[in-house]
């Protein structure tokens, strides 16, 4: 347990020197920064939910009713964020690591894969948020134009995918749950 938590400090600590490093050596304004920073801040995420595993079973993750039909979110263009990932070949890295065939436990690894997603670009956009609203103090509103940019694209819209996303696996779940006692009974 302390080798975890001893783990979890560097982690801390090394996302820190990271960021101050940036901080210090770019130029905040640049789009090459905001970039890298978006980057760095969801590489560290990554690396914090690999040591912490947490379980991620917050009804935070739950869908309001808003969102099962995902009417809002098609509105807000996740459609198309969603196609623009499948082009860039994203997609085929994603079912590598996690990938779907038509089983209750790939359905449910998938379903948590996209809350650790979620819970790692909501950390990820946070930190970038305080860093923008740093660079809009510092120096001007125009001055963190890429920021808030890559902000929106890199940890915004994976967000607003995954909460799009998860109501249709949790369909998926409960319809595969609800077949596997009929095929339990089938093989005895």
């Amino acid at each position: 347990m302390l080798i975890k938590w001893v783990k979890i400090l560097l982690v801390v600590c090394l996302a820190l020197v990271t960021t101050g490093l940036m901080l210090r050596y770019m130029d905040v304004t640049s789009a090459a920064f905001s970039f890298g920073f978006n980057f760095a801040q969801m590489f560290w995420a990554s690396v914090l939910e690999t040591q912490l595993k947490p379980a991620l079973d917050s009804p935070f993750f739950n869908s309001y009713p808003f969102e099962k039909e995902g009417r809002v979110y098609r509105m807000l263009g996740v459609e198309w964020y969603r196609a623009i990932l499948i082009k860039s070949g994203w997609e085929k890295l994603r079912q590598k690591s996690t990938p779907i065939r038509k089983s209750l436990h790939d359905f449910q690894a998938y379903e948590r894969a996209s809350r650790v997603a979620e819970a790692g670009h909501l950390a990820a956009g946070v930190v970038v948020l305080i860093v923008t609203g740093y660079v809009m103090l510092a120096y001007s509103v125009r001055d963190a134009l890429w920021l808030v940019v890559f902000n929106v694209l890199l940890n915004f819209y994976p967000v607003l995918l995954q909460r799009y996303t998860r109501p249709r696996l949790l369909r998926m779940i409960e319809k595969l749950k609800k077949s596997l006692p009929a095929f339990a009974g089938r093989l005895s």
